[in-house]
């Protein structure tokens, strides 16, 4: 007989935890919303509220994939200093806020964004359901980025 193991069985995300990932999400798009077309006196309100939550949730991915990587027997050591990178990037990013555009900050922290999903995405031995939070967390970041960098832009 032939040992065939049954094809790898995605783990199911609670509910609890997509509760908690939504909750954790509302900041980007409500602060981009009303950075965009909310009333003048809220721009400059929310688009700081979404440069900072964007520097809380990047530290915060890259101290996930920290812990993931040090569950691993041997952990990685690239693995660890990429994750503690990119808490470094969004503490960069943020603290050029006022030496830099805006326009460059939101830039700046989108495209974080994607290098860190792209890594998150190229990791081996991840339980299957990090790259779905992964994907709805950089999406919402993401989009929202995108939505206030095209206002910052273009007024």
């Amino acid at each position: 007989m032939d040992d065939v193991r049954p094809a790898a069985r995605a783990e199911s995300i609670p509910v609890a935890l997509w509760g908690i990932a939504l909750i954790a999400l509302a900041p980007f798009p409500v602060a981009a919303l009303l950075f965009a077309y909310g009333a003048a006196q809220w721009a400059s309100s929310s688009l700081t509220l979404l440069i900072a939550w964007s520097a809380i949730t990047l530290a915060f991915l890259g101290g996930v994939r920290w812990g993931l990587e040090t569950r691993e027997p041997s952990p990685r050591i690239a693995r660890q200093a990429f994750s503690f990178l990119c808490a470094v990037a969004a503490v960069v990013v943020l603290l050029a806020r006022g030496r830099a555009p805006d326009s460059w900050i939101l830039g700046g922290f989108l495209t974080a964004f994607l290098i860190q999903w792209l890594f998150d995405h190229q990791t081996p031995d991840t339980p299957s359901r990090y790259p779905i939070l992964s994907t709805a967390v950089t999406g919402s970041a993401c989009v929202s980025l995108a939505l206030a960098l095209e206002k910052a832009m273009n007024g």
